[in-house]
């Protein structure tokens, strides 16, 4: 992640420092800021826990869906759900593919 959007990326911008959208296209040195959402760098932790989980030694697709997956309150969670389908069948099928 830091090789594309820099050293820090993944980084907690902390508290009280302010946070904007798309603040990592501006030149403010001394403001550190994260591209990411909490919640999109909780996704992304994840995702790399199951991917050490699976002894894949890199982050897939797949281990971007496992991590949505497990994060388990956000927009693709509702999507999987609101199409009928069950996350734990899913999450079985995801695994069984990355194997």
């Amino acid at each position: 992640m830091e090789a594309v959007f820099g050293e820090g990326a993944l980084d907690d911008p902390g508290e009280g420092s302010e946070v904007r959208r798309r603040a990592w296209f501006r030149s403010e040195p001394k403001a550190r800021r994260s591209p990411f959402t909490a919640r999109a760098r909780k996704v992304l932790e994840l995702s790399l826990r199951e991917s050490i989980r699976l002894k894949s030694g890199e982050i897939a697709v797949g281990h971007l869906l496992l991590g949505v997956l497990r994060e388990g309150e956000g927009l693709g969670v509702r999507v999987i759900a609101d199409h009928g389908l069950d996350v734990n069948a899913v999450r079985r099928a995801v695994e069984a593919t990355l194997g």
